[in-house]
């Protein structure tokens, strides 16, 4: 799942803001750039009290991953040149400590799918083993990780992450709550068609 997990990492980073999946309020972006036998669900970005929903239609037969919430903790800093690891420190476990800080706040977690609740939702949360490459698009620098270069980086992610069977042909809703000790309250729903 932690592969998983930087694929779509890779996905949500690599897309240029305008055809973003994250920051599309509606779901009409849900398919870019999606290819292979897994479905990528975004979460939906917002500010830090927030309630969103967003619809898609995705192909029967495809596995879904849900990607609940996550940090990718990426190296150089384009924003921070002092964002470097402590002397005998390896790159690694710079970057997963950093990631697992942020992720370490998240005090409350419901997951849904058509009304049932996911059992041990604290149970799907995966952290890279290594350092895995990915390259943000510049786009994303101002409004989502000032850490990106444009330039292939080296990354942690720590998130959760759930995948799902494909779904039978019909609506499906997904819905997903958490909190934080920072405060961040949000709410996210996807009405799914899968066809």
């Amino acid at each position: 799942m932690a592969t998983w997990g930087e694929q779509a990492s890779q996905w949500v980073y690599g897309t240029p803001m305008d055809q973003s999946p994250l920051f599309d309020p509606t779901g009409e972006n849900c398919d870019v750039n999606q290819h292979g036998p897994v479905w990528y669900v975004a979460r939906i970005a917002g500010p830090p009290v927030f309630s969103g929903t967003r619809r898609c239609t995705i192909p029967h037969g495809k596995a879904i991953l849900l990607y609940i919430g996550a940090v990718v903790s990426t190296y150089p800093c384009a924003a921070d040149p002092d964002f470097q690891p402590a002397p005998a420190q390896s790159l690694y476990d710079f970057l997963a400590a950093d990631a697992d800080a942020a992720m370490d706040t998240v005090d409350h977690l419901e997951i849904e799918l058509n009304g049932r609740s996911v059992k041990w939702p604290f149970n799907y949360r995966f952290h890279s083993d290594d350092l895995f490459s990915i390259t943000g698009h510049e786009s994303l620098t101002e409004d989502f990780d000032g850490c990106i270069t444009g330039s292939p980086q080296d990354a942690v992610v720590d998130g959760f992450f759930m995948m799902f069977r494909p779904l039978k042909p019909g609506r499906h809703v997904i819905r997903v709550h958490g909190t934080n000790t920072g405060g961040h309250n949000k709410t996210f729903g996807y009405y799914l068609h899968a066809r």
